[in-house]
């Protein structure tokens, strides 16, 4: 797929009107919409490319409840929302983050509440049908790469228990890729051996970007 197809292929999935992607990309640090609509503080270059990820972890889903890991801004309320309404059902949602900064511009621009602070290692966390993770394992945890290794299956299996149905996360590609230090890049083949040994059902999707992959591991 090539550069104008893709960029036509995430318009012709989002809802935003392609002057409102313009504006929210545009925003600058001293703007007072940057933190509640701008990409770049929730990490992605683009408003279409942040969407465009966020609609392959929920490839799928189709509405009820939904466990949002890693929040931030609750951006992907927004688009299960969008997905929901095309089955005539809605979100049941419910999420965690560290920071409560972003938590709270989250539930002003979602008009969510109840959004949690906290590790969701150690939270008490309800189950849900969904539970995803985006951008939660792409930074480096630990000291050594075995270590941060451990982690990732550690904490994917915290999701797994949670989920009555679907567990969708993203991970950094390391194939021909510029590694950046303080980044965790972990090969899609081992990943996928490893989860499909303990778990069976998982799809591994590498369809938008050479940098970042998808997971879902399915439970029903």
């Amino acid at each position: 797929m090539d550069k104008d197809e893709l960029t036509n292929r995430i318009i012709d999935n989002l809802s935003n009107s392609n002057e409102d992607r313009v504006r929210y990309d545009a925003l600058d640090a001293k703007d007072p919409d940057y933190m509640m609509y701008s990409p770049i503080p929730v990490g992605y270059n683009t408003t279409a490319e942040q969407q465009f990820l966020m609609q392959n972890l929920l490839i799928g889903f189709a509405g009820g409840s939904l466990l949002d890991i890693g929040c931030g801004r609750c951006d992907l309320y927004g688009v299960a929302s969008e997905l929901a309404s095309l089955n005539g059902d809605n979100v049941l949602y419910d999420a965690i983050d560290h920071n409560p900064i972003m938590t709270q511009l989250g539930e002003q621009k979602w008009g969510v509440n109840g959004i949690r602070v906290g590790a969701f290692e150690t939270a008490k966390l309800e189950s849900s049908e969904w539970v995803v993770a985006s951008g939660v394992f792409t930074q480096r945890r630990c000291a050594t790469e075995d270590d941060d290794l451990k982690k990732l299956f550690d904490d994917i299996d915290i999701l797994y228990k949670l989920s009555t149905q679907v567990v969708s996360f993203n991970l950094l590609n390391p194939i021909n890729n510029t590694h950046h230090e303080g980044f965790f890049y972990v090969h899609p083949g081992l990943v996928m051996d490893m989860l499909i040994e303990k778990y069976q059902y998982v799809t591994v999707r590498n369809n938008y970007s050479k940098d970042v992959y998808t997971v879902l591991i399915y439970k029903t």
